[in-house]
Protein backbone atom coordinates (compact mmCIF):
# COMPACT_ATOMS: atom_id res chain seq x y z
CA UNK A 1 0.00 0.00 0.00
CA UNK A 2 0.98 3.39 -0.53
CA UNK A 3 1.64 5.47 2.14
CA UNK A 4 2.74 8.98 1.90
CA UNK A 5 3.24 10.77 -1.65
CA UNK A 6 5.60 13.40 -1.76
CA UNK A 7 6.42 15.60 -4.43
CA UNK A 8 8.49 19.34 -4.59
CA UNK A 9 8.50 21.27 -7.42
CA UNK A 10 6.01 18.97 -9.56
CA UNK A 11 3.76 20.94 -11.98
CA UNK A 12 2.29 23.66 -10.57
CA UNK A 13 3.11 22.42 -6.91
CA UNK A 14 5.53 23.71 -4.73
CA UNK A 15 5.89 20.99 -2.05
CA UNK A 16 3.29 18.52 -0.95
CA UNK A 17 2.98 15.51 1.21
CA UNK A 18 0.01 13.71 1.35
CA UNK A 19 -0.58 10.82 3.66
CA UNK A 20 -2.75 8.11 2.05
CA UNK A 21 -4.75 5.67 4.04
CA UNK A 22 -6.49 1.83 3.55
CA UNK A 23 -9.83 1.97 1.36
CA UNK A 24 -10.90 4.76 -0.52
CA UNK A 25 -9.23 7.78 -0.97
CA UNK A 26 -10.75 11.01 -2.92
CA UNK A 27 -8.94 14.08 -4.10
CA UNK A 28 -12.11 16.87 -5.67
CA UNK A 29 -11.72 20.37 -5.70
CA UNK A 30 -12.54 22.90 -7.95
CA UNK A 31 -11.84 22.56 -12.03
CA UNK A 32 -7.93 23.50 -12.36
CA UNK A 33 -7.20 23.38 -9.40
CA UNK A 34 -3.97 20.22 -9.96
CA UNK A 35 -6.44 17.19 -8.85
CA UNK A 36 -5.12 15.28 -11.78
CA UNK A 37 -1.59 16.21 -10.86
CA UNK A 38 -1.56 13.39 -7.92
CA UNK A 39 -2.26 10.72 -10.87
CA UNK A 40 0.21 12.24 -13.33
CA UNK A 41 3.04 12.11 -10.73
CA UNK A 42 1.81 8.09 -9.73
CA UNK A 43 2.67 7.86 -13.68
CA UNK A 44 5.41 9.14 -13.45
CA UNK A 45 6.55 6.57 -10.25
CA UNK A 46 5.21 3.65 -12.05
CA UNK A 47 7.84 4.22 -15.02
CA UNK A 48 5.69 6.88 -17.39
CA UNK A 49 8.09 8.62 -20.09
CA UNK A 50 10.23 11.54 -18.46
CA UNK A 51 8.66 14.85 -19.46
CA UNK A 52 10.58 17.72 -18.49
CA UNK A 53 7.65 19.83 -18.58
CA UNK A 54 6.44 18.78 -15.58
CA UNK A 55 9.16 20.60 -13.59
CA UNK A 56 7.50 23.56 -12.27
CA UNK A 57 8.77 26.65 -13.80
CA UNK A 58 12.06 28.30 -12.28
CA UNK A 59 13.18 25.06 -10.68
CA UNK A 60 15.98 22.82 -11.61
CA UNK A 61 14.10 19.39 -11.09
CA UNK A 62 11.14 17.95 -9.74
CA UNK A 63 11.14 15.34 -7.55
CA UNK A 64 8.39 12.30 -6.54
CA UNK A 65 8.41 9.61 -3.93
CA UNK A 66 6.36 7.88 -2.85
CA UNK A 67 6.76 5.82 0.59
CA UNK A 68 5.02 2.04 1.01
CA UNK A 69 3.67 -0.37 3.67
CA UNK A 70 3.38 -3.66 4.08
CA UNK A 71 5.64 -4.79 1.05
CA UNK A 72 8.95 -5.58 0.13
CA UNK A 73 9.08 -2.36 -1.41
CA UNK A 74 9.98 0.70 1.30
CA UNK A 75 10.70 3.74 -0.65
CA UNK A 76 10.68 4.92 -4.59
CA UNK A 77 11.69 8.06 -5.93
CA UNK A 78 11.80 9.86 -9.21
CA UNK A 79 13.99 13.14 -10.36
CA UNK A 80 13.24 14.92 -13.42
CA UNK A 81 15.74 17.36 -14.11
CA UNK A 82 15.58 20.20 -16.72
CA UNK A 83 18.87 19.40 -18.00
CA UNK A 84 17.89 15.70 -18.61
CA UNK A 85 20.04 14.01 -16.13
CA UNK A 86 16.87 11.84 -14.73
CA UNK A 87 17.96 9.31 -12.11
CA UNK A 88 15.12 6.54 -10.26
CA UNK A 89 15.42 5.31 -6.73
CA UNK A 90 14.10 2.27 -5.52
CA UNK A 91 14.71 1.62 -1.42
CA UNK A 92 16.94 4.70 -1.96
CA UNK A 93 19.39 2.57 -4.23
CA UNK A 94 19.84 4.03 -7.63
CA UNK A 95 18.16 1.91 -10.30
CA UNK A 96 17.15 2.23 -14.44
CA UNK A 97 13.40 3.33 -14.72
CA UNK A 98 13.04 -0.06 -16.11
CA UNK A 99 13.20 -1.50 -12.55
CA UNK A 100 11.50 1.56 -10.73
CA UNK A 101 8.50 0.40 -13.31
CA UNK A 102 8.79 -2.93 -12.61
CA UNK A 103 8.71 -3.01 -8.69
CA UNK A 104 6.63 0.14 -8.51
CA UNK A 105 4.24 -1.76 -11.06
CA UNK A 106 3.67 -4.76 -8.31
CA UNK A 107 2.11 -2.14 -6.27
CA UNK A 108 0.37 0.31 -8.21
CA UNK A 109 -1.70 0.52 -11.05
CA UNK A 110 -3.13 3.59 -12.51
CA UNK A 111 -5.86 4.35 -14.52
CA UNK A 112 -6.42 7.40 -16.26
CA UNK A 113 -6.56 9.19 -19.87
CA UNK A 114 -2.57 8.29 -20.79
CA UNK A 115 -2.12 5.89 -18.30
CA UNK A 116 -4.73 3.14 -18.32
CA UNK A 117 -2.11 0.63 -20.16
CA UNK A 118 -2.96 -2.28 -17.87
CA UNK A 119 -5.69 -3.33 -20.89
CA UNK A 120 -4.26 -2.14 -23.92
CA UNK A 121 -1.70 -4.58 -25.01
CA UNK A 122 -2.88 -8.66 -25.45
CA UNK A 123 -0.37 -9.95 -23.01
CA UNK A 124 -1.86 -7.96 -20.61
CA UNK A 125 -5.46 -8.93 -21.45
CA UNK A 126 -4.26 -12.30 -21.29
CA UNK A 127 -3.37 -12.01 -17.18
CA UNK A 128 -6.42 -10.04 -16.25
CA UNK A 129 -8.19 -13.26 -18.03
CA UNK A 130 -5.89 -15.79 -16.20
CA UNK A 131 -6.80 -14.04 -13.27
CA UNK A 132 -10.69 -16.15 -13.38
CA UNK A 133 -9.16 -19.42 -14.46
CA UNK A 134 -9.79 -22.70 -11.61
CA UNK A 135 -7.01 -23.82 -9.97
CA UNK A 136 -6.48 -26.86 -12.12
CA UNK A 137 -6.32 -24.31 -15.05
CA UNK A 138 -3.66 -22.51 -12.92
CA UNK A 139 -1.48 -25.13 -12.34
CA UNK A 140 -1.89 -26.28 -16.10
CA UNK A 141 -0.40 -22.89 -16.89
CA UNK A 142 1.97 -23.07 -14.25
CA UNK A 143 3.56 -26.24 -15.47
CA UNK A 144 2.83 -25.58 -19.20
CA UNK A 145 5.17 -22.33 -18.57
CA UNK A 146 7.93 -24.75 -16.62
CA UNK A 147 7.83 -27.05 -19.45
CA UNK A 148 8.00 -23.89 -21.95
CA UNK A 149 11.26 -22.63 -20.42
CA UNK A 150 12.54 -26.10 -20.19
CA UNK A 151 12.27 -26.49 -24.19
CA UNK A 152 13.78 -23.03 -24.82
CA UNK A 153 17.19 -24.90 -22.99
CA UNK A 154 16.71 -28.21 -24.71
CA UNK A 155 16.33 -26.15 -28.03
CA UNK A 156 19.53 -24.29 -27.03
CA UNK A 157 21.59 -26.80 -26.21
CA UNK A 158 20.79 -28.73 -29.32
CA UNK A 159 22.13 -26.04 -30.92
CA UNK A 160 25.42 -26.51 -28.98
CA UNK A 161 25.42 -30.13 -30.06
CA UNK A 162 25.36 -28.90 -33.24
CA UNK A 163 27.63 -26.59 -33.75
CA UNK A 164 30.04 -29.20 -31.54
CA UNK A 165 29.39 -31.49 -33.88
CA UNK A 166 30.64 -29.40 -36.91
CA UNK A 167 34.31 -28.85 -34.80
CA UNK A 168 33.87 -32.51 -33.08
CA UNK A 169 36.02 -33.89 -35.80
CA UNK A 170 38.84 -31.16 -36.06
CA UNK A 171 39.20 -31.32 -32.36
CA UNK A 172 38.72 -35.12 -32.24
CA UNK A 173 42.12 -35.35 -34.44
CA UNK A 174 43.72 -33.06 -31.79
CA UNK A 175 43.31 -35.13 -28.82
CA UNK A 176 43.64 -38.29 -30.26
CA UNK A 177 46.80 -37.21 -31.34
CA UNK A 178 47.73 -35.12 -27.96
CA UNK A 179 46.67 -38.44 -26.19
CA UNK A 180 48.46 -40.98 -28.70
CA UNK A 181 51.55 -38.88 -28.29
CA UNK A 182 51.85 -39.09 -24.34
CA UNK A 183 50.76 -42.63 -24.00
CA UNK A 184 52.89 -44.07 -26.54
CA UNK A 185 56.02 -42.61 -24.59
CA UNK A 186 54.58 -43.99 -21.27
CA UNK A 187 55.92 -41.22 -19.11
CA UNK A 188 56.67 -41.99 -15.35
CA UNK A 189 56.64 -39.54 -12.74
CA UNK A 190 60.72 -38.44 -11.75
CA UNK A 191 61.32 -40.31 -14.86
CA UNK A 192 63.07 -37.40 -16.55
CA UNK A 193 65.34 -37.68 -12.82
CA UNK A 194 66.68 -40.76 -12.96
CA UNK A 195 67.54 -40.51 -16.79
CA UNK A 196 69.27 -37.71 -15.81
CA UNK A 197 71.92 -38.75 -13.19
CA UNK A 198 71.94 -41.80 -15.84
CA UNK A 199 73.25 -39.53 -18.63
CA UNK A 200 75.93 -37.74 -16.58
CA UNK A 201 77.70 -41.33 -15.84
CA UNK A 202 77.24 -42.12 -19.51
CA UNK A 203 79.12 -39.38 -20.32
CA UNK A 204 81.66 -40.05 -17.83
CA UNK A 205 82.07 -43.59 -18.39
CA UNK A 206 85.94 -43.53 -19.81
CA UNK A 207 86.74 -41.42 -16.66
CA UNK A 208 84.70 -43.74 -14.54
CA UNK A 209 86.32 -47.26 -15.46
CA UNK A 210 89.57 -45.45 -15.47
CA UNK A 211 89.71 -44.00 -11.67
CA UNK A 212 88.03 -47.56 -10.55
CA UNK A 213 91.15 -49.40 -12.74
CA UNK A 214 93.41 -47.23 -10.54
CA UNK A 215 91.90 -47.88 -7.55
CA UNK A 216 91.51 -51.36 -7.48
CA UNK A 217 95.16 -51.97 -8.70
CA UNK A 218 96.07 -49.40 -5.43
CA UNK A 219 93.91 -51.93 -3.61
CA UNK A 220 95.19 -55.22 -4.61
CA UNK A 221 97.83 -55.05 -6.43
CA UNK A 222 101.42 -57.25 -6.48
CA UNK A 223 103.64 -56.53 -3.68
CA UNK A 224 102.87 -52.09 -3.32
CA UNK A 225 99.43 -52.42 -2.97
CA UNK A 226 97.33 -51.25 -0.51
CA UNK A 227 96.25 -54.86 0.07
CA UNK A 228 99.59 -56.23 -0.02
CA UNK A 229 101.49 -53.56 2.61
CA UNK A 230 98.78 -54.04 5.32
CA UNK A 231 98.93 -57.85 5.08
CA UNK A 232 103.07 -57.58 5.85
CA UNK A 233 103.00 -54.91 8.29
CA UNK A 234 100.31 -57.00 9.90
CA UNK A 235 102.73 -60.06 10.26
CA UNK A 236 105.19 -57.80 11.34
CA UNK A 237 102.96 -56.78 14.10
CA UNK A 238 101.99 -59.91 14.72
CA UNK A 239 105.76 -60.93 15.65
CA UNK A 240 106.68 -57.98 17.81
CA UNK A 241 103.00 -59.39 19.55
CA UNK A 242 104.79 -62.01 21.53
CA UNK A 243 107.74 -60.44 23.27
CA UNK A 244 104.95 -57.11 23.53
CA UNK A 245 101.72 -58.20 24.41
CA UNK A 246 100.37 -54.78 24.45
CA UNK A 247 100.44 -54.36 20.55
CA UNK A 248 97.20 -56.89 20.66
CA UNK A 249 94.74 -53.62 20.17
CA UNK A 250 96.98 -52.91 17.39
CA UNK A 251 96.92 -55.72 15.88
CA UNK A 252 93.16 -56.34 15.72
CA UNK A 253 92.54 -53.01 14.23
CA UNK A 254 94.67 -53.87 11.78
CA UNK A 255 93.57 -57.14 11.01
CA UNK A 256 90.07 -54.76 10.86
CA UNK A 257 91.58 -52.50 8.37
CA UNK A 258 92.72 -55.59 5.83
CA UNK A 259 89.57 -57.16 6.09
CA UNK A 260 87.76 -53.80 5.14
CA UNK A 261 90.47 -53.34 1.77
CA UNK A 262 89.65 -56.29 0.34
CA UNK A 263 85.96 -55.79 0.38
CA UNK A 264 86.84 -52.99 -1.19
CA UNK A 265 88.53 -54.01 -3.81
CA UNK A 266 86.28 -56.90 -4.46
CA UNK A 267 83.36 -54.22 -4.61
CA UNK A 268 85.45 -52.03 -7.12
CA UNK A 269 86.46 -54.92 -8.92
CA UNK A 270 82.85 -55.82 -9.39
CA UNK A 271 81.79 -52.65 -10.19
CA UNK A 272 84.21 -52.48 -13.07
CA UNK A 273 83.25 -55.96 -14.56
CA UNK A 274 79.03 -55.04 -14.32
CA UNK A 275 80.11 -50.92 -15.69
CA UNK A 276 78.08 -51.10 -18.98
CA UNK A 277 79.79 -47.99 -21.20
CA UNK A 278 77.68 -48.99 -24.52
CA UNK A 279 77.33 -46.01 -26.55
CA UNK A 280 74.28 -47.57 -27.71
CA UNK A 281 72.71 -46.77 -23.98
CA UNK A 282 73.78 -43.36 -23.85
CA UNK A 283 72.02 -42.41 -27.12
CA UNK A 284 69.02 -44.14 -25.94
CA UNK A 285 68.72 -42.25 -22.91
CA UNK A 286 69.57 -38.53 -24.89
CA UNK A 287 66.92 -39.45 -27.01
CA UNK A 288 64.29 -40.64 -24.03
CA UNK A 289 65.44 -37.52 -22.58
CA UNK A 290 64.55 -34.76 -25.40
CA UNK A 291 61.31 -37.01 -26.09
CA UNK A 292 60.05 -36.20 -22.56
CA UNK A 293 61.50 -32.54 -22.51
CA UNK A 294 59.28 -32.06 -25.92
CA UNK A 295 55.97 -32.96 -24.20
CA UNK A 296 57.02 -31.21 -21.42
CA UNK A 297 57.21 -27.96 -23.81
CA UNK A 298 54.03 -28.77 -25.31
CA UNK A 299 51.33 -29.83 -22.30
CA UNK A 300 53.03 -29.10 -19.10
CA UNK A 301 56.13 -27.61 -17.29
CA UNK A 302 56.77 -31.32 -15.20
CA UNK A 303 55.83 -34.46 -16.12
CA UNK A 304 52.76 -34.48 -13.32
CA UNK A 305 51.34 -31.93 -15.56
CA UNK A 306 51.73 -33.68 -18.50
CA UNK A 307 50.03 -36.67 -17.35
CA UNK A 308 47.28 -34.15 -16.13
CA UNK A 309 46.87 -33.13 -19.57
CA UNK A 310 46.29 -36.88 -20.98
CA UNK A 311 43.30 -37.40 -18.14
CA UNK A 312 41.64 -33.85 -19.02
CA UNK A 313 41.88 -34.94 -22.96
CA UNK A 314 40.43 -38.36 -22.31
CA UNK A 315 37.66 -36.62 -20.82
CA UNK A 316 37.10 -33.96 -23.27
CA UNK A 317 37.27 -36.80 -26.18
CA UNK A 318 34.60 -39.05 -23.79
CA UNK A 319 32.09 -35.82 -23.73
CA UNK A 320 32.96 -35.52 -27.80
CA UNK A 321 32.44 -38.84 -28.46
CA UNK A 322 28.95 -39.10 -26.46
CA UNK A 323 27.52 -36.57 -28.15
CA UNK A 324 25.36 -38.48 -30.11
CA UNK A 325 23.98 -40.09 -27.49
CA UNK A 326 23.19 -36.47 -25.96
CA UNK A 327 21.55 -35.76 -29.19
CA UNK A 328 19.15 -38.66 -29.19
CA UNK A 329 18.49 -37.82 -25.84
CA UNK A 330 17.52 -33.93 -26.47
CA UNK A 331 15.76 -34.69 -29.10
CA UNK A 332 13.43 -37.26 -27.11
CA UNK A 333 12.74 -34.79 -24.59
CA UNK A 334 12.17 -32.16 -27.19
CA UNK A 335 9.65 -34.35 -28.60
CA UNK A 336 8.23 -35.01 -25.58
CA UNK A 337 8.06 -31.18 -24.27
CA UNK A 338 6.88 -30.38 -27.22
CA UNK A 339 3.78 -33.20 -27.12
CA UNK A 340 3.07 -32.25 -23.28
CA UNK A 341 3.32 -28.23 -24.21
CA UNK A 342 0.30 -28.99 -26.91
CA UNK A 343 -2.04 -30.96 -24.73
CA UNK A 344 -1.63 -28.54 -22.28
CA UNK A 345 -2.15 -24.99 -24.27
CA UNK A 346 -4.96 -27.06 -25.75
CA UNK A 347 -6.14 -27.36 -22.17
CA UNK A 348 -5.40 -23.41 -21.34
CA UNK A 349 -7.47 -22.41 -24.53
CA UNK A 350 -10.75 -24.04 -23.59
CA UNK A 351 -10.37 -22.91 -19.84
CA UNK A 352 -9.63 -19.34 -21.22
CA UNK A 353 -12.55 -19.45 -23.97
CA UNK A 354 -14.90 -20.47 -20.32
CA UNK A 355 -13.32 -17.60 -18.32
CA UNK A 356 -13.89 -15.30 -20.98
CA UNK A 357 -17.66 -15.98 -21.50
CA UNK A 358 -17.89 -15.72 -17.49
CA UNK A 359 -16.13 -12.38 -17.46
CA UNK A 360 -18.27 -10.94 -20.70
CA UNK A 361 -21.25 -12.17 -18.64
CA UNK A 362 -20.04 -10.33 -15.03
CA UNK A 363 -18.96 -7.77 -16.57
CA UNK A 364 -21.66 -6.50 -18.75
CA UNK A 365 -24.13 -5.41 -15.91
CA UNK A 366 -21.54 -3.64 -13.90
CA UNK A 367 -21.03 -1.36 -17.12
CA UNK A 368 -24.63 -0.34 -17.01
CA UNK A 369 -24.23 0.29 -13.42
CA UNK A 370 -21.32 2.41 -14.70
CA UNK A 371 -23.62 4.57 -16.89
CA UNK A 372 -22.80 2.44 -19.87
CA UNK A 373 -25.72 1.07 -20.55
CA UNK A 374 -25.02 0.68 -24.49
CA UNK A 375 -21.78 -0.57 -24.00
CA UNK A 376 -20.60 -4.06 -25.42
CA UNK A 377 -18.18 -6.05 -24.27
CA UNK A 378 -16.19 -9.14 -25.13
CA UNK A 379 -13.51 -11.55 -25.11
CA UNK A 380 -12.01 -13.38 -27.99
CA UNK A 381 -9.09 -16.11 -27.25
CA UNK A 382 -7.69 -16.05 -30.66
CA UNK A 383 -4.50 -18.50 -31.60
CA UNK A 384 -1.30 -16.91 -31.11
CA UNK A 385 1.18 -16.34 -33.94
CA UNK A 386 3.41 -19.12 -32.35
CA UNK A 387 3.42 -20.94 -29.14
CA UNK A 388 4.27 -18.50 -25.79
CA UNK A 389 5.80 -18.51 -22.11
CA UNK A 390 2.03 -18.34 -21.76
CA UNK A 391 0.38 -20.55 -23.76
CA UNK A 392 -0.99 -20.77 -27.27
CA UNK A 393 -2.98 -17.84 -27.22
CA UNK A 394 -3.29 -13.83 -27.66
CA UNK A 395 -6.42 -12.36 -26.11
CA UNK A 396 -8.24 -9.30 -27.39
CA UNK A 397 -10.99 -7.72 -25.44
CA UNK A 398 -13.17 -5.93 -27.73
CA UNK A 399 -15.52 -2.75 -26.39
CA UNK A 400 -18.27 -0.98 -28.13
CA UNK A 401 -19.53 2.10 -26.33
CA UNK A 402 -22.65 3.05 -28.45
CA UNK A 403 -25.97 1.41 -29.56
CA UNK A 404 -25.29 -0.15 -33.44
CA UNK A 405 -21.46 0.34 -33.11
CA UNK A 406 -19.36 -3.09 -33.39
CA UNK A 407 -17.34 -3.54 -30.87
CA UNK A 408 -13.49 -3.14 -31.35
CA UNK A 409 -10.04 -3.36 -30.01
CA UNK A 410 -10.28 -2.15 -26.82
CA UNK A 411 -7.14 -0.05 -26.67
CA UNK A 412 -8.21 1.76 -30.02
CA UNK A 413 -11.92 1.80 -29.07
CA UNK A 414 -12.84 3.42 -25.49
CA UNK A 415 -11.90 6.76 -24.29
CA UNK A 416 -9.91 7.05 -20.67
CA UNK A 417 -13.21 7.47 -18.87
CA UNK A 418 -14.84 4.85 -20.44
CA UNK A 419 -11.14 2.63 -19.97
CA UNK A 420 -11.17 3.60 -16.22
CA UNK A 421 -14.78 2.29 -15.37
CA UNK A 422 -14.25 -0.87 -17.56
CA UNK A 423 -10.84 -1.15 -15.18
CA UNK A 424 -13.01 -1.04 -12.48
CA UNK A 425 -15.73 -3.46 -13.71
CA UNK A 426 -12.79 -5.83 -14.37
CA UNK A 427 -11.34 -5.86 -11.18
CA UNK A 428 -14.71 -6.22 -8.98
CA UNK A 429 -14.46 -9.48 -11.44
CA UNK A 430 -11.30 -10.75 -11.39
CA UNK A 431 -9.72 -9.08 -8.80
CA UNK A 432 -5.96 -7.08 -8.92
CA UNK A 433 -2.55 -8.04 -8.34
CA UNK A 434 -1.42 -4.58 -7.08
CA UNK A 435 -2.31 -3.22 -3.90
CA UNK A 436 -3.15 0.27 -4.62
CA UNK A 437 -5.32 1.41 -7.68
CA UNK A 438 -5.91 4.97 -9.01
CA UNK A 439 -8.55 5.99 -11.21
CA UNK A 440 -8.89 9.57 -12.91
CA UNK A 441 -11.77 10.54 -15.04
CA UNK A 442 -13.64 7.83 -13.83
CA UNK A 443 -16.79 10.08 -14.06
CA UNK A 444 -16.69 11.28 -17.08
CA UNK A 445 -19.77 11.64 -18.32
CA UNK A 446 -21.65 10.35 -15.95
CA UNK A 447 -24.54 11.28 -13.28
CA UNK A 448 -27.36 10.40 -11.61
CA UNK A 449 -27.72 7.27 -10.59
CA UNK A 450 -24.74 5.82 -12.42
CA UNK A 451 -22.45 8.38 -10.37
CA UNK A 452 -24.08 7.10 -7.36
CA UNK A 453 -23.20 3.37 -8.59
CA UNK A 454 -19.53 4.01 -9.55
CA UNK A 455 -19.13 5.54 -5.74
CA UNK A 456 -20.45 1.84 -4.44
CA UNK A 457 -18.27 -0.09 -6.93
CA UNK A 458 -15.15 1.95 -5.86
CA UNK A 459 -16.36 1.46 -2.50
CA UNK A 460 -16.55 -1.93 -2.80
CA UNK A 461 -13.58 -2.34 -4.55
CA UNK A 462 -11.80 -0.82 -2.00
CA UNK A 463 -13.04 -2.85 0.83
CA UNK A 464 -9.58 -5.76 0.53
CA UNK A 465 -7.26 -2.72 -1.42
CA UNK A 466 -5.98 1.12 -1.42
CA UNK A 467 -8.24 3.12 -4.37
CA UNK A 468 -6.99 6.53 -4.83
CA UNK A 469 -9.75 8.22 -7.30
CA UNK A 470 -9.98 11.65 -8.44
CA UNK A 471 -13.57 12.73 -8.95
CA UNK A 472 -15.56 15.58 -9.40
CA UNK A 473 -18.87 14.08 -8.61
CA UNK A 474 -20.18 13.90 -4.69
CA UNK A 475 -22.07 11.09 -5.51
CA UNK A 476 -18.72 9.65 -6.04
CA UNK A 477 -16.87 11.41 -3.12
CA UNK A 478 -19.78 10.20 -0.80
CA UNK A 479 -17.97 6.84 -0.61
CA UNK A 480 -14.77 7.86 0.00
CA UNK A 481 -13.09 6.70 3.47
CA UNK A 482 -10.76 9.60 2.99
CA UNK A 483 -11.24 12.53 1.18
CA UNK A 484 -8.66 15.21 0.42
CA UNK A 485 -9.74 18.40 -1.26
CA UNK A 486 -7.14 19.90 -3.72
CA UNK A 487 -6.76 23.79 -4.20
CA UNK A 488 -4.53 26.55 -5.69
CA UNK A 489 -3.44 29.61 -4.68
CA UNK A 490 -1.75 32.88 -6.28
CA UNK A 491 1.24 34.13 -3.82
CA UNK A 492 3.69 36.36 -5.03
CA UNK A 493 2.97 35.78 -8.65
CA UNK A 494 3.32 32.15 -8.06
CA UNK A 495 0.06 29.64 -8.54
CA UNK A 496 0.74 27.12 -5.36
CA UNK A 497 -1.47 24.11 -5.38
CA UNK A 498 -2.48 22.43 -1.42
CA UNK A 499 -3.51 18.85 -0.88
CA UNK A 500 -5.50 18.99 2.24
CA UNK A 501 -7.40 15.79 4.20
CA UNK A 502 -10.43 17.00 5.41
CA UNK A 503 -12.31 16.51 8.53
CA UNK A 504 -15.37 14.43 9.08
CA UNK A 505 -17.05 17.75 9.78
CA UNK A 506 -15.56 19.32 6.65
CA UNK A 507 -17.04 16.87 4.77
CA UNK A 508 -20.15 18.17 4.46
CA UNK A 509 -19.37 21.52 3.33
CA UNK A 510 -16.80 19.86 0.29
CA UNK A 511 -20.12 17.40 -1.10
CA UNK A 512 -22.12 20.79 -0.88
CA UNK A 513 -20.05 22.80 -2.76
CA UNK A 514 -19.32 19.69 -5.55
CA UNK A 515 -23.32 19.56 -6.09
CA UNK A 516 -23.95 22.95 -6.46
CA UNK A 517 -20.55 25.29 -6.85
CA UNK A 518 -21.66 26.95 -2.95
CA UNK A 519 -22.53 26.02 0.22
CA UNK A 520 -26.07 26.62 0.79
CA UNK A 521 -28.70 24.69 3.10
CA UNK A 522 -30.00 22.77 0.21
CA UNK A 523 -26.89 21.81 -0.81
CA UNK A 524 -25.49 20.54 2.33
CA UNK A 525 -29.15 18.88 3.07
CA UNK A 526 -28.74 16.83 0.03
CA UNK A 527 -24.77 16.40 1.23
CA UNK A 528 -26.00 14.56 4.13
CA UNK A 529 -28.26 12.48 2.18
CA UNK A 530 -25.59 11.44 0.08
CA UNK A 531 -23.54 10.13 2.62
CA UNK A 532 -26.56 8.60 4.63
CA UNK A 533 -27.16 6.72 1.24
CA UNK A 534 -23.42 6.14 0.74
CA UNK A 535 -22.87 4.86 4.64
CA UNK A 536 -26.06 2.31 4.05
CA UNK A 537 -24.48 0.52 1.31
CA UNK A 538 -23.81 -3.04 2.02
CA UNK A 539 -23.19 -4.34 -1.32
CA UNK A 540 -22.10 -2.92 -4.69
Amino acid sequence: MLRRLELRDFAIIDELGLDLAPGLNVLSGETGAGKSIVIDALELLAGARADVGLVRAGAESALVQGEFAGSALTSAARRLAVNGRHSARVDGELVAVSELSERCGEQIAVFAQHGTLELQTPSAQRAQLDRLLPEPALATLQQYRLDFQRLSRVRELLGEVETAKRERARRLDVLDFQIEEIDTLKPRVGEDAELGAELEVLRNAERILLGSSHALEALNGEETSASALTATALRELRSALRYAPSLGPLADDLDAALTALTAVASEVEAFIQGFDADPARLDAVQARLAALENLRRKYGDDLVEVLAFRDTAKGERAKLRALDEDEAELRTEAESLTASLAAAGEQLSAARRTAGERLEREVAPLLRRLGMPDATFSVAVLPAARPAVSGLDDVEFRFGANPGEPPGPLAQIASGGELSRLMLAMHLVTGAEQSTLAFDEIDAGVGGRAAHDVGALLGALARDRQVLVVTHLAQVAAFAGTHFVVSKDVQGGRTLTEVRRLSDEERPGELARMLSGSVTDASLEHAAELLAAAGSVATP
